[in-house]
């Protein structure tokens, strides 16, 4: 027995009293005061044997104490799983996708972007942009799996004079000199309409990987700063068949300048549609052709009295793309049936067409610079800046004329640190008007960009813009823009 141990203690304790209830016990029997003081004697002999008994215990050499055993948990053994260390992460991880959710890879690399236009893209072989997968998961009791995404944004506006819409940089609505809005002064807006919601859900078949992809915002009305739904993609994909509304085949997203601003350089064929289209490989990973029929739309202008614009047959529109390590290229062509009818006079018809040369190229380290150019002639709505009816025009005698267009577009963004980023773009267009349109008529408009994002984290962006746009009429008048716009932004997944 150690010395001074509890179970020392308890001995003397329960000694003393065992000792004490049998001398308790035996004046309670007698009563008689000769029996009380034998009891007493007897207690005082059991204390001096336990006195000794301790004196003993004290005389013996002491016992090392035992080492201290490290807190936590015993060493597994060897093959056992490991125990987790203090402060990781015990989350659960989802399995990892299975790789028949695509049927080909892109060697298009991935950027945060604020507008995210090249996520949304259907791409040969249903190829992810993230080869990880990251943020999906799968459906219980199914093979399909799904991604929710989409971002809440916030926009914040000053402009130099009233612009005609004061949610979009759109230069084809700054008011000229003899307009009613020029020169009106400093214009403040406010809205959250670019904020967007989106779902991916991806699934392997006999016939391959299928992918569907939605996506809305609240554009529904641009002008105002209500938020209105609108649709912006609803597509599936399944060997390299897309049927839905997306991009049009024209268009190339991976082109597109990183803007705070929701419109961007106006020559760009910034188009979402109804379509069907088919992606034909030509070198695996590097080299392909897509064809598409399209939605149909008439665009023309100063049609007689009762007459309207007549669709014949759908927009026939396709790419050449190349992609590589450098960078890659892409050629689109678009082929269009423009017409009217008029049932108390003459009707006209002519073919519209148009072509689009774009591309990126990596440049130092995480920068890269990018340009577009388009020209054709009846393409109107195919130049985002363009205002409606610009494809054609009907004369007095009722001909039908198609305007000449053309524009380009150049970009560089340069990645100032992990977390800092900046984009300067470029945009010219020029439209071949004639005088049945009008002295104020669009002619051509320039169009400069410059930005500096920062990202905190991952999930949080805030960003400053400066925009700066010219517009010069048909007469030669001309008005310009200043703009400064500041952006917050929540990213859902990241």
């Amino acid at each position: 027995m150690k010395p001074n141990s509890p179970l020392k203690t308890f001995a003397l304790i329960g000694a003393f009293l065992a000792a004490g209830t049998s001398g308790l016990a035996q004046v309670q029997s007698s009563g008689d005061l000769e029996q009380l003081r034998s009891a007493v004697q007897s207690m005082e002999q059991t204390i001096r044997e336990l006195n000794r008994r301790i004196a003993d215990l004290e005389r013996q050499p002491k016992a090392a104490p035992p080492p201290v055993q490290p807190v936590g948990p015993e060493p597994a053994a060897p093959g056992a799983p490991q125990p987790t260390p203090p402060g990781a992460d015990v989350t659960p991880k989802a399995p990892a996708p299975p790789s028949d959710l695509s049927d080909g890879t892109t060697q298009i690399p991935y950027h945060d972007t604020v507008k995210e236009e090249d996520l949304s893209a259907p791409r040969p072989g249903n190829a992810p942009l993230d080869p990880s997968y990251q943020g999906f998961m799968q459906l219980l009791g199914t093979k399909t799996w799904v991604k929710l995404g989409g971002y809440a944004k916030l926009d914040a506006i000053v402009d130099s004079t009233r612009m005609g819409n004061p949610n979009m940089f759109i230069t084809a609505r700054i008011p000229v000199e003899g307009e009613a809005d020029y020169d009106k002064g400093e214009h403040f807006a406010m809205h959250a309409k670019q904020t967007r919601l989106n779902l991916e859900l991806r699934s392997p078949t006999r016939l391959g990987a299928l992918k569907i992809y939605y996506e809305n915002d609240f554009f529904g009305n641009s002008t105002e700063p209500s938020m209105d739904y609108r649709l912006r993609h609803c597509y599936g994909q399944l060997a390299n068949l897309t049927v839905g509304q997306t991009w049009t085949t024209f268009y190339d997203p991976d082109a597109n300048p990183d803007t705070l601003d929701f419109e961007g350089p106006g020559v760009l064929p910034v188009l979402r549609q109804p379509e069907l289209r088919y992606t034909l490989p030509i070198q695996k990973q590097a080299m392909y052709a897509a064809f598409a029929i399209e939605q149909p739309k008439s665009d023309l202008s100063n049609l007689p009295a009762g007459a309207e614009g007549r669709n014949t047959m759908p927009d026939f529109a396709g790419h050449w793309r190349w992609e590589g390590k450098p960078g890659h290229v892409q050629l689109g062509g678009v082929l269009r049936s423009l017409s009217y009818d008029n049932n108390a006079g003459p009707d006209d018809s002519a073919l519209g067409w148009g072509v689009n040369c774009s591309g990126a190229l990596k440049t130092f380290g995480a920068d890269s610079l990018i340009a577009s150019l388009s020209y054709g002639e009846g393409i109107g709505r195919y130049i985002q800046d363009l205002p409606t009816g610009s494809a054609g025009v009907v004369d007095a005698s009722g001909d039908l004329h198609l305007l000449t267009a053309w524009g380009a577009m150049v970009g560089y963004r340069h990645q100032w640190s992990e977390r800092w980023r900046s984009t300067l773009s470029y945009g010219y267009v020029q439209l071949d008007n004639r005088a049945d349109q009008g002295a104020f008529a669009y002619d051509q408009t320039h169009y400069a960009q410059a930005n500096l994002v920062w990202m905190p984290t991952r999930h949080f962006y805030v960003g400053l813009e400066y925009l700066y746009g010219v517009k010069e009429a048909r007469n030669g008048n001309s008005g310009d823009d200043h703009r400064l716009q500041i952006s917050m932004q929540y990213k859902l997944i990241r």
